[in-house]
């Protein structure tokens, strides 16, 4: 049975780890509700980020909302490729319902995926 937990190992866990993502991102996934910024990597394993600030999701239920949905999503796509990958929230994220939260969520991991395995296309 596979393991439903999200391991340390599956994580950006350092600032280091950020930054090199935001410096020297390769793919990038853009909607009025999130940002997605992802490097290929060097590990056997695709690693996650979260950056949902308080300035743009205000309470703690709605942050933690969105972190839980991006974690589990995330762990459910399979990547073709290891990639460092950063959820970034914008303002209005909370207010979408499940439903919409999930399809626009795997619509972008699957985005992600179709960008970074082929790098000749544009990434807006």
């Amino acid at each position: 049975m596979p393991s439903l937990s999200f391991r340390k190992d599956k994580r950006l866990l350092k600032a280091s780890d950020f930054q090199q993502v935001f410096d020297l991102n390769t793919c990038k996934i853009s909607h009025s509700k999130l940002l997605i910024l992802a490097k290929l990597n060097e590990e056997k394993v695709s690693r996650l980020g979260l950056v949902v600030g308080k300035k743009n999701i205000p309470t703690a239920v709605g942050r933690n909302y969105i972190k839980r949905m991006v974690r589990e999503t995330f762990r459910l796509m399979d990547f073709p490729l290891a990639l460092d990958v950063i959820f970034l929230a914008r303002k209005g994220a909370d207010k979408l319902d499940h439903k919409e939260m999930n399809l626009l969520l795997q619509q972008s991991w699957c985005r992600l995926r179709d960008r970074c395995e082929s790098p000749k296309r544009n990434n807006a």
